[in-house]
């Protein structure tokens, strides 16, 4: 999978990554501003962009202020309309990343949790933090599908699946808040039948200390890798949200890559990637 540009166009180096046969399903742009690599790539060719994008937290310099409109914009141009966008983000400066990636163009769908148990208050006068909240947005245009099936939560066993077909409440006849009753019209009173192959995916993502094995969510392995990037994403949840917002054989576009987890993620799901970093860390 080539880039439309030499890598001393942009200030930076290419290198494909990836194993078992993958070595050319990515590509990894080091040292280069997304910026200034952005525009060089083609139009409307990506069909997702998940990322993990600056808080604005004043962490470090990369870290002075979240992505602008302008950011936002040239990633909608590379990516096939209908496609999802879907941005880690900070809770204090989260609704500046909405505005920007709105104000771009892009329509806000969802909105998604990470959730954890590891998190230190940074003084007395704060809670202690246990969750980061996940942007989801769409270029407009015809939407391409959610890969539910990709997704599910399997069922912890025969009775679970039982269990759930019993407190399906809301297509029940009487008890139904005024207020549902035209969306969830649509679902019609036929009894609810669960999925063979799981639960449909919810906007709640856990690392399994949070809620235990019970939980019916996906669930992240709590993985610290001490040397790795300050703000390195488990590779588990990077991989469920390629395998539920990219089709599969798809390309991704992940503008800040870090140390590159999205690279492992595209190779798993059978999808490809392309990663740009500023930092060039491996």
């Amino acid at each position: 999978m080539d880039l439309p540009a030499e890598p001393s166009e942009i200030s930076g180096e290419t290198s494909a990554a990836g194993a078992g046969g993958h070595t050319n399903d990515v590509e990894f742009v080091r040292g280069a501003d997304c910026r200034d690599v952005l525009p060089l790539l083609p139009a409307r060719v990506f069909d997702a962009c998940i990322t993990d994008a600056p808080y604005g937290l004043g962490m470090a310099a990369w870290d002075s202020d979240v992505p602008g409109v302008d950011v936002w914009r040239a990633i909608m141009r590379a990516l096939k309309p209908g496609a999802f966008l879907v941005v880690f983000s900070g809770r204090r400066t989260y609704h500046r990343l909405a505005g920007a990636v709105e104000q771009a163009g892009f329509r806000i769908v969802d909105q998604a949790i990470w959730a954890f148990c590891t998190g230190r208050p940074p003084s007395r006068s704060h809670l202690r933090p246990a969750h980061e909240p996940i942007l989801i947005a769409r270029v407009p245009g015809p939407a391409i599908p959610l890969n539910v099936d990709a997704g599910r939560i399997p069922w912890r066993d025969a009775e679970d699946q039982a269990r759930a077909s019993r407190i399906d409440s809301l297509r029940a006849q009487g008890g139904r808040r005024r207020v549902y009753s035209e969306s969830l019209a649509r679902y019609g009173r036929e009894p609810f039948r669960p999925n063979i192959k799981g639960r449909w995916p919810s906007t709640l993502m856990a690392t399994d200390q949070v809620l235990g094995e019970s939980s019916h969510i996906f669930l992240v392995p709590k993985v610290r890798d001490s040397a790795g990037h300050t703000c390195a994403k488990p590779a588990a949840l990077i991989e469920h949200l390629v395998r539920l917002f990219a089709p599969e054989g798809g390309v991704v576009l992940d503008p800040f890559a870090g140390s590159g987890p999205m690279a492992e993620a595209a190779v798993a799901t059978g999808r490809r990637a392309v990663l740009i970093d500023a930092a060039g860390t491996t």
